[in-house]
């Protein structure tokens, strides 16, 4: 009797252990993404909110390579215009998120954590995205958006920097058809020593 008992046993085991193995297939249903990229845009949308209730003297340095150089004052409404160009390259968005892979180094010379997002598609407008933190205290030192797209018969390809609290530089190299080439550096400075 005890034979029975145990061969019961050892077969009940034996069979709840097999279903357990049975999973149901979930591999074909999309992942749920809950990795959070770096808030560039809340960030520069603190530095914009700091500028429009201080006053800041807001100073534009623009060059043309070749060609020429000027500097201005400019108001709080042409430095939004500006701003928008690193507000509107948002890729934390449900939509652009996943066309872009993130990486995270500690870089000893510049004391920094930078965090890079590199799009998976060549073809993609914004190719990479840098955020520069401060290894002791995570502030924000600095973002560099790199980007390259077509109009017309011209390809540009724009680098943007913001130095958190301080300035923000805009570098547009345009090349066209003909092998022509020319740079637009725009550079607007609110709280920084000027750029040489």
């Amino acid at each position: 009797m005890f034979k029975y008992i145990t061969l019961f046993f050892i077969i009940a085991l034996l069979f709840f252990q097999c279903k357990e193995k049975i999973k149901p297939a979930t591999s074909h249903l999309p992942s749920t993404d809950t990795a959070a990229f770096f808030p560039v845009n809340n960030f520069i949308k603190d530095d914009i909110k700091d500028i429009e209730q201080n006053p800041y003297h807001l100073y534009k340095i623009t060059n043309h390579h070749p060609g020429s150089r000027d500097s201005s004052t400019i108001s709080i409404e042409e430095f939004l215009q500006l701003a928008n160009s690193f507000l509107s390259k948002d890729i934390s968005t449900t939509v652009l998120k996943p066309l872009f892979q993130e990486s995270v180094f500690h870089d000893l010379t510049t004391k920094s954590i930078t965090i890079n997002y590199t799009a998976i598609d060549s073809s993609s407008d914004i190719q990479n995205i840098s955020v520069l933190l401060d290894d002791k205290t995570n502030k924000l030192k600095r973002v560099f958006i790199r980007s390259s797209y077509t109009n017309g018969d011209s390809l540009f390809i724009e680098q943007d920097n913001w130095k958190a609290g301080k300035s923000f530089q805009i570098i547009k190299s345009a090349s066209v058809k003909n092998g022509d080439l020319s740079e637009f550096e725009t550079t607007v400075i609110w709280n920084d020593k000027p750029y040489h």
